[in-house]
């Protein structure tokens, strides 16, 4: 289903310093830093974003390994500061920041207090207040390393990554040896696409704990970016370690490692993560089909229409379901690492379509006379962990243009957009007519070309072979990779990049005169 809501030279690091950070990125998208906290362990930047606690209270300023000082001890002694840090342990961000608020009213010279606020607002996406409760921070305690880190996590948030790394070049300035700091730093080059950049910063990290999970996550990342594929699926294996992307066990059955002879055996591939990353890993079955006696290929129940079509799956399982006997089992998205999957053949098992549309679905469209290019359009996606969608007016100036039809693949709110511009006369609405990924399948066979921003859609076109025309945000998504307007992942695909964080205007304009140009071609065949 055409889901829209389903469907990545450094500033030197000084030596002998301590650096702190806390956050990592998922696959599908670079999330946010956790800020540090007073004395406060936070395991993932997707979790809560804590405070410190009273028992840490007093920690010194040297010894701290996991946040900024401690909070002055008339703070540690209110109540009201209690209530706030037990609001904010327990996830109540809104009364947390209700009582530092109070608590600073009272007394406005407490630095911990300032921060532990940044810290909430950051995180319930004030982002401009938070950047001002962590530069009054700074003014009464501009020796803390924490403080400098987490403006440095809400400035790259901001999209304002010159000022982000400064602030992250202060941190390592104070402190260089906690291994959150300069992974941190790191994240501001990820998210500016200098990804060999971002590397040496995790390496430093790295170099402090080599078991630290979201630096050798994001380096992963990283590594498969800039096309290091060895290497990048072998880290990517970490995303077993994340808080976030649970696999459960299946102790009583061996899992493939890909060496173990798969003659005579029944092979169960495990579903993880989203849509589009199914969709994408699911190139690689064929490849294993031809190994096993027996595919089993688990996968959630919008995908099971479209799964169904790839060769070599001989069960399709709900994700959830009770799974039926199996000999051994790997999640779908480890193959490339156990298969060493190379570029070469990467390209080789991208280079032909890999899913087609069920069998007894096919769209019946009714286009307008004079019709020469019909174009699905999906320009909304989902917000977390990063909002990638296009504005949909950026787009109509394209049907101005005579020959040229558009059909609207959202299943969401966002479908509403349409008439919202009064639009209706110029986009057909699918949705309705959309209730799994079969039926997106069978509608975009229909189409001659299908534009949509990073998403679900985008991931099932290409894997249909159809001509798919991507609008990619600034900071890019590790499969996309940097610099270049094609895919690895799929020979049909257009990639239309921003220059700049947060503006659409160039690659709108680039689309734009390619389909003006596609049109015209079109219309002189048709004539």
């Amino acid at each position: 289903m055409a889901k829209s809501r389903t469907m990545n030279k450094p500033r030197a690091v000084k030596k002998g310093k301590k650096a702190i950070a806390s956050g990592s990125a998922k696959s599908l998208a670079q999330q946010a830093s956790v800020d540090s906290l007073p004395g406060f362990t936070v395991p993932r930047p997707e979790t809560a974003e804590l405070p410190q606690t009273k028992s840490n209270a007093a920690k010194k300023v040297s010894d701290q390994s996991h946040g900024a000082p401690a909070i002055a001890a008339r703070s540690g002694k209110s109540e009201m500061f209690a209530r706030a840090l037990d609001a904010h342990q327990s996830g109540r961000i809104e009364e947390a920041i209700s009582l530092y608020g109070a608590v600073l009213r009272q007394n406005a010279d407490q630095p911990d207090v300032w921060n532990n606020l940044g810290v909430a607002l950051r995180r319930s996406k004030r982002l401009d207040a938070a950047l001002v409760a962590y530069r009054r921070a700074a003014e009464l305690r501009p020796g803390n390393a924490g403080l400098w880190s987490n403006m440095g996590n809400c400035l790259r948030e901001m999209m304002r990554f010159d000022e982000a790394a400064a602030a992250h070049d202060k941190a390592l300035e104070l402190d260089a040896s906690i291994k959150s700091h300069p992974f941190n730093a790191g994240l501001v080059y990820r998210d500016t696409n200098r990804f060999e950049q971002a590397i040496k910063y995790f390496d430093a990290a790295l170099s402090i704990d080599p078991d630290y999970v979201d630096a050798n996550w994001d380096k992963a990342l990283a590594l498969l970016a800039t096309g290091q594929y060895a290497a990048g699926w072998a880290g990517y294996e970490t995303r077993r370690k994340l808080a976030d992307n649970p696999i459960r066990p299946l102790e009583s059955v061996p899992e493939w490692d890909g060496k173990a002879d798969l003659r005579g055996k029944r092979l169960l591939l495990r579903a993880e993560q989203g849509f589009g990353d199914m969709i994408q890993f699911a190139r690689f079955v064929p490849l294993v089909g031809k190994r096993a006696a027996h595919i089993i290929l688990e996968c959630r129940s919008e995908l099971i229409p479209v799964m169904s079509t790839i060769a070599g799956v001989g069960t399709i399982v709900e994700k959830g379901a009770k799974l039926p006997p199996f000999d051994l089992h790997v999640p779908l998205l480890s193959l490339p690492h156990v298969m060493k999957i190379s570029e070469a053949e990467l390209h080789r098992v991208s280079a032909e379509p890999y899913l087609s549309a069920p069998k007894g679905k096919q769209a019946r469209l009714s286009p307008p006379s004079g019709t020469v290019l019909k174009v699905g359009l999906i320009w909304a996606g989902k917000l977390n962990p990063r909002d990638r969608s296009c504005p949909l007016e950026m787009l109509m100036p394209l049907m101005a243009q005579k020959g040229a039809s558009f059909y609207s693949f959202q299943v969401d709110e966002r479908r509403g957009d349409i008439a919202k511009l009064g639009a209706n006369a110029l986009i057909t609405d699918m949705g309705e007519h959309i209730h799994d990924f079969g039926d997106s399948a069978a509608l975009m066979k229909a189409m001659d070309l299908v534009i949509t921003i990073d998403s679900a859609p985008a991931h099932l076109a290409g894997a249909l072979g159809l001509p798919v025309w991507m609008l990619q945000l600034y900071t890019t998504d590790w499969r996309w990779m940097v610099n270049r307007s094609d895919s690895p992942w799929y020979p049909t695909m257009r990639i239309y990049r921003q220059d700049a964080a947060g503006d659409w205007t160039v690659p709108i304009a680039k689309l734009s005169a390619d389909f003006a140009n596609l049109l015209k071609a079109r219309l002189g065949a048709a004539a």
